[in-house]
């Protein structure tokens, strides 16, 4: 199965990048590299191109690229460990059992 393959909300990991030369090395280049999760986040109206998350970042590719890129399904979608770390760093200051909710503005 390669990404132009998943539909929308779809998940799953990369297996192998094909393609020849300059292609290969651009989509390597953008992070999409064996056993990276991703996730197909939307498709443009005419349904070329679509927008792909990966990495912590989106990205946006043409179909025909991403026939190049084989994957296996897979439920979970990618995560970010980043954006876990800034919404922890979001809470602190509140008291040790506090949560953000129980103060109103």
């Amino acid at each position: 199965m390669t990404l132009k393959d998943l539909e929308v909300g779809g998940s799953g990991v990369i297996v192998a990048v094909h393609g020849q030369g300059a292609l290969r090395d651009r989509l390597l280049d953008m992070g999409l590299t064996p056993r990276t999760r991703v996730m197909i986040r939307k498709t443009a109206p005419m349904g070329d191109p679509i927008e792909i998350s990966l990495r912590c970042y989106e990205l946006t590719l043409r179909k025909e690229d991403a026939d190049n890129i084989e994957i296996i399904r897979d439920g979970n979608p990618p995560t970010c460990k980043r954006l876990q770390r800034r919404n922890r760093r979001a809470f602190r200051g509140f008291g040790r059992n506090s949560r953000p909710e129980e103060f109103e503005v």
